[in-house]
């Protein structure tokens, strides 16, 4: 892995041309991961609110179906821990990535 990988802060007029390429620097700056981590935690976000609102329904009696109730709060649940888990990793490599010597 180069370092133009690592680093976002390098312009993609600074980077020859071929490493360009070859790291998959763009002028986009992130933009792509960023748009990326926030519709995976508008969907967290969006199965946390529907479980929710089934939970909310089931308890004042509205909705009798308890199985759709229980699927929509496990994949909350789920959806929960995969993002906690993302989100432990992502962690893990910044602190490795910080403890590298120079």
């Amino acid at each position: 892995m180069s370092i133009e990988a690592i680093v976002p802060a390098v312009q993609p007029s600074m980077v020859a041309p071929e490493t360009q390429a070859v790291s998959g620097v763009s002028g986009s700056g992130g933009t792509d991961f960023e748009a990326r981590l926030e519709a995976a935690i508008n969907s967290v976000s969006d199965t946390q609110n529907t479980a929710d609102v089934r939970l909310g329904r089931l308890a004042s009696g509205e909705e009798a179906d308890i199985h759709t109730t229980m699927i929509a709060l496990q994949e909350a649940d789920i959806s929960m821990r995969m993002m906690v888990s993302a989100r432990d990793k992502v962690v893990e490599a910044y602190q490795t990535v910080m403890n590298i010597a120079i």
